[in-house]
């Protein structure tokens, strides 16, 4: 036999919002770059791995002995970890995506294989890389904050001293600090503090920050990261705490090839179209409505308002009911306008009108609900 090159593990992305009507999904390569870190690029060329980028996702691959294709020619014993960047191909990604639209600049969604996260996907078990077990969808339960080895950290508390201790993973402590407060004067109610805070020393990872034992936050630490400021970061460890089903070696050093998924779910949000009447602004708005074939919403009319130009608009929403962001428009979506002229049947025109642009989402209290917005005129 020759040796050659099988896959170790790949890692795989679907995005609701390019799934087609016959369930398969296009673009899949549009969302992401994916980038290995440095000490990944070591870490491969040592262990004879190949990464390669492709469409949806990417594979490591390793060399196989001659004599053995599950047996890496050179064996991964030294392997401990292997990190990737996802680099967003565009800024819109969070607008069609069903994340968070507000939240620390700094924070990365963080994804790993430490966590057995196994569920039925249309009839599959997946190996996911997401937080959430309830769904398997990528969400804020994957975010945290990136920062880098050196770093202030101020805060207030009710008291005259705080004692500040960060730990690893492990809950190993590796940094501790007692503090006075900054204001001497402040007796009462919130006193100011601030921490310096170094790590160089410490490896990258996820560590915890408590302030006299109660857990402020957990983020990841990496200079190197903090200052390229990724979409996200993935870990695929080989080591005791991945899960058995999670492994790509077993213990007797052959390969069983994992694949790991990745799913992030479309945005839906309550849809207005605002209608102007630039061009027949003697139309009567309870003349008009806004109707829909392939959705159960009832869009309802809105006060008319007046915009700076004088033109009258008429809004129609979905009410409560969430109309989803795809790649491939939405059809069926119409402007109906009675147009009957004289006693009889109601004569009616009907004109087709857009999908929302994808960035144009608004929200009247910052969170929910969150809308789309359309403006069409007549």
């Amino acid at each position: 036999m020759e040796s050659g090159y099988r896959t170790l593990f790949a890692v795989e992305f679907f995005h609701e919002f390019y799934k087609q009507t016959d369930n398969s999904y296009s673009h899949r390569d549009e969302d992401f770059d994916v980038i290995p870190t440095s000490d990944c690029k070591i870490a491969l060329k040592n262990q004879g791995l190949l990464f390669r980028q492709v469409p949806g996702g990417f594979i490591v691959l390793y060399k196989s002995d001659p004599d053995n294709a599950a047996k890496p020619l050179i064996p991964l014993s030294d392997l401990v970890r292997l990190r990737f960047m996802l680099m967003a191909k565009t800024p819109n990604l969070v607008y069609y995506s069903d994340l968070p639209l507000t939240g620390e600049r700094s924070a990365v969604f963080y994804l790993h294989n430490r966590q057995s996260n196994i569920q039925d996907v249309d009839g599959t078990d997946e190996l996911l890389l997401v937080q959430d077990s309830t769904s398997p969808y990528l969400s804020a339960l994957d975010k945290t904050r990136l920062r880098a080895a050196q770093f202030s950290y101020p805060f207030s508390k009710e008291s005259d001293s705080a004692q500040l201790l960060i730990k690893d993973r492990q809950l190993m402590p590796v940094f501790n600090q007692s503090l006075d407060k900054l204001d001497p004067e402040v007796n009462a109610g919130l006193r100011k503090f601030s921490a310096q805070i170094d790590l160089s020393l410490q490896p990258q990872g996820l560590y915890t920050l408590a302030i006299d034992g109660e857990i402020q936050e957990s983020f990841y630490l990496d200079s190197e990261l903090s200052n390229k400021q990724p979409f996200g970061l993935i870990d695929i460890f080989h080591n005791e705490e991945v899960p058995a089903e999670y492994q790509f070696v077993d213990g007797l050093g052959q390969v069983t090839a994992k694949t790991y998924r990745v799913r992030l779910n479309n945005r839906a949000t309550i849809w207005r179209y605002f209608i102007g009447l630039k061009y027949r602004d003697n139309v009567p708005p309870e003349n008009l409505d806004v109707v829909s074939n392939i959705f159960t919403a009832n869009f309802t009319r809105k006060t008319s308002i007046t915009l700076a130009d004088k033109t009258q608009v008429i809004p129609f929403d979905s009410g409560t009911t969430k109309i989803p962001l795809k790649k491939a428009p939405l059809k069926g979506f119409t402007l109906k306008r009675d147009i009957t002229t004289g006693p009889g049947h109601s004569v009616y025109e009907e004109t087709p009108l857009p999908n929302p642009d994808i960035t144009n989402i608004a929200t009247e209290t910052g969170s929910e609900p969150i809308y789309s917005q359309v403006y069409f005129y007549i």
